[in-house]
């Protein structure tokens, strides 16, 4: 690796790594734990028995109640026949048995196999199928929608876990669950745990601990193996990316636990530092809501969708006066999109700015985050401490220089193992250049300042030829459009209009705007900092929100296929 031994900037991020002048020497010199996830948070937190972990619609589960639980699912998953190594499917959101199951079959050594429960039927089964699942747990209320893919899966040994189990308000649902054909209940599946489990957490260097899947919007869905080491890296770096922590935090979990972020940033890595963690398996605003006014937490990660229409839809006075760290990722937000959330926390309490992130399931969930020292508007933040992040420019593979844009590559601890049987598409992911180094390359484009920050621009697919042959970028057309103080959510996708191909900004505008008045702001804004063959022509506005895929993420696809009632710029 090369050393900038004579501390003089040389214009490149890698060697230079100018973010690590916010971190203290005990953040630079951590060293990551070598043993199993379960075992770094157990060791963290076995002092602070009565201490609360989780949340769960107003239930208290305390550390002691936690490891215990973890101990029960162990001794039943080996009397069911787990071992090392194997796949346990999870289908299920974010509620106190899966937190034990995910952390029990880690304590053995067996793969937490997240599928998502918005995928598709035929994905599931497929996802099911090719990882040789041993067992599967789903939530009984998702019966229905899941009846399909258990009776086409290869996997016989269905444990139905009811979303309030844990609540002891359930005789009706239990009922309703041992109708289930060929499903075992959770509490007979904790009953039938007759083995003598032994003590040892299991802890394997490189073996898959946790695998999730990519979002699948530009292709089949992979599965991203994340290691114990991973993990720990990433609960490891979370302790020195700015944030103070304390034992009295809490932080209440919205991202669906299926993704990185959502397992990872929002739930083992707050455990491991005493945070209590406030259980939320319903993506709903209202309860949302509610937990803010119950529970008081102070921190959550989000994306900036739930963050526009938390702004937009609902006073909350005082209910933000906790939060001291309300993290925004997930997609890029504008400089007036950021000073708005800004003012909004400010008027309902805080006192604090919203903290940005960048990051990728493959990369555990976190690359950059804002720090204290450095919360710069328009930036994704710095590297974490033990993460380097460059860009290089596509054609020749050599690392760029301070803003100058390419695609962002990172070398991180957090990385994942692979994609699960995809060779090839792991080839593609990591790079190796001169000196060794493997860099992930992300697929977004941006750059890096002198002082270490991280901008985004965009994903490098975002873009097509035109029929002059002209390369245009999506992303410049949005963040041109979405600078416009009226607009509030903008997203430009290529539709085919009349036999061609023509790029379509699709845009909600904020209440007030007055509607014709917009049209000429973005016509002339974006003639003044567009080039000419980036100008949209053709607009489609909304009343209210963008349409969402049913992972949550803007709905591409559909919105290709939309060309009623186009506006001409």
């Amino acid at each position: 690796m090369p050393v900038n031994k004579e501390n003089k900037m040389t214009g490149y991020a890698s060697i230079d790594k100018p973010w690590l002048k916010y971190y203290s020497k005990d953040a630079i010199n951590a060293e990551f734990p070598k043993c199993s996830i379960y075992e770094n948070i157990y060791k963290a937190n076995k002092e602070y028995d009565n201490e609360i972990a989780l949340i769960y619609y107003g239930k208290k589960i305390t550390y002691k109640k936690l490891f215990c639980k973890v101990d029960k699912v162990s001794k039943s998953l080996i009397s069911y026949g787990v071992r090392c190594g194997d796949n346990v499917g999870i289908c299920m959101p974010a509620m106190p048995e899966t937190i034990y199951l995910i952390l029990a079959l880690n304590k053995i050594g067996a793969n937490a196999n997240m599928l998502n429960l918005t995928f598709a039927e035929e994905e599931l089964i497929t996802l099911i199928n090719s990882t040789e699942t041993k067992l599967l747990f789903i939530v009984s209320e998702a019966f229905n929608q899941l009846k399909n893919v258990i009776s086409k899966s290869n996997c016989t040994d269905i444990i139905a876990v009811s979303a309030v189990n844990s609540l002891n308000i359930f005789t009706k649902v239990i009922k309703r669950v041992k109708k289930i054909q060929n499903a075992i209940t959770w509490d007979d599946f904790i009953k039938n745990g007759k083995h003598n489990f032994f003590e040892t957490p299991v802890y394997v260097p490189n073996r898959p601990a946790i695998m999730v899947y990519s979002s699948g919007t530009t292709g089949a869905s992979k599965g991203i193996q994340l290691t114990n080491d991973s993990v720990n890296a990433t609960i490891t770096e979370g302790m020195y990316i700015g944030f103070k922590w304390n034992r009295q935090d809490r932080c209440i979990a919205v991202v669906p636990i299926w993704f990185s972020t959502g397992i990872c940033a929002q739930i083992l890595m707050p455990l491991h530092h005493g945070i209590t963690v406030i259980l939320e398996p319903l993506y709903d605003f209202e309860i949302f809501y509610q937990h803010i006014e119950a529970w008081h937490p102070n921190f959550t990660i989000t994306a900036i969708g739930l963050a526009d229409y938390l702004m937009n839809e609902k006073e909350m006075n005082d209910a933000y006066k906790y939060f001291k760290y309300f993290v925004i990722g997930g997609e890029y937000i504008t400089s007036v999109m950021e000073n708005k959330l800004n003012q909004w926390l400010r008027k309902n309490g805080s006192i604090e700015k919203i903290h940005k992130g960048y990051g990728m399931c493959e990369l555990g969930g976190t690359v950059t985050a804002t720090h204290y020292k450095c919360n710069e508007i328009g930036s994704a933040g710095i590297p974490t401490p033990h993460v380097i992040v460059a860009a290089f420019d596509l054609d020749t593979g050599k690392e760029l220089k301070y803003r100058e844009r390419g695609e962002i590559r990172v070398l991180s601890p957090c990385k994942m193992l692979g994609y699960y049987k995809k060779k090839e598409e792991t080839e593609k992911f990591f790079h190796t250049d001169l000196t060794g180094r493997v860099w992930c390359c992300t697929g977004d484009m941006g750059y890096v300042t002198e002082d270490g920050c991280l901008y985004v621009d965009g994903r490098i697919e975002s873009s097509y030829k035109n029929e002059e042959g002209d390369i245009i970028y999506l992303f410049y057309i949005e963040r041109a459009i979405l600078n416009i103080e009226q607009v509030r959510q903008c997203r430009v996708v290529v539709s085919k209009v009349n036999g061609v191909n023509i790029h379509v900004a699709h845009i909600v505008l904020t209440d007030a705007a007055d509607r014709i008045s917009v049209l000429s702001n973005i016509k002339e804004y974006c003639s003044n900092n567009l080039q000419k063959n980036h100008m949209p022509t053709l607009l489609k506005l909304y009343n209210s929100a963008l349409p969402v895929s049913k992972a949550g993420k803007v709905d591409i696809i559909k919105m290709q296929n939309d060309v009623v009632d186009l506006v001409r710029l």
